[in-house]
């Protein structure tokens, strides 16, 4: 791929370079400096690509395809953004096309994994994180995508619309329908009495 020096030596060893060194690193052909942003960024890439394209093996292929735009494309970074900002935007738009590659899509979710804040306000009452899941994979892509960026990755409003490459207010509406859709979805579910939201 290029120059295999380690540019990290230019780097204090007391400290880790941040994302932005990392990727002037990457720029001049460093591939140690592209493997240290793999490592910190790949699982959330996929997971976010697996919302996207409901599709466990075709997310990891997206975060990998991710990963070689950046490699290539590293020098085109304006530095008007955070460089996971950039990353997921990248990811978004590969992830678009992967879906439509799809025939079917097939969620394998490890909600054992997953953890829900309590600022996530996705229904009104308390409800078990399985039946929350089950409501997210009804949700179209674009909503979930939303959700996942929002309350999963911790992101802005305004860093989502960059990735997602729309107006902030699209994506607030998003939330909303949303979060409006999981509440009916999850009044419908047939779960245990004990387990259903009250009206």
């Amino acid at each position: 791929m290029g120059n295999t020096g380690s540019s990290h030596d230019a780097f204090p060893r007391t400290t880790s370079p941040d994302d932005f060194q990392l990727l002037a690193a990457v720029t001049r052909g460093d591939e140690k400096a592209l493997s240290t942003i793999h490592q910190r960024h790949f699982m959330k890439l996929t997971s976010f690509a697996h919302w996207v394209t409901g599709d466990h093996a075709a997310a990891e292929e997206v975060a990998n395809d991710t990963f070689l735009v950046i490699w290539r494309s590293s020098a085109r970074f304006q530095r008007r953004s955070k460089v996971s900002t950039w990353m997921f935007a990248i990811a978004y738009r590969i992830a678009k096309k992967k879906r439509q590659k799809l025939a079917r899509r097939q969620l394998d979710l490890d909600i054992d994994t997953c953890s829900l804040s309590d600022k996530q306000d996705l229904a009104a009452h308390a409800i078990e994180r399985r039946d929350i899941f089950k409501a997210l994979d009804r949700l179209k892509p674009e909503l979930r995508a939303v959700i996942e960026l929002t309350y999963f990755q911790g992101y802005l409003h305004a860093e989502i619309a960059e990735m997602l490459g729309c107006p902030v207010g699209t994506v607030k509406t998003r939330i909303m329908r949303a979060k409006q859709q999981l509440r009916h979805l999850l009044r419908e579910d047939p779960a245990p009495a004990p387990l259903r939201c009250a009206a």
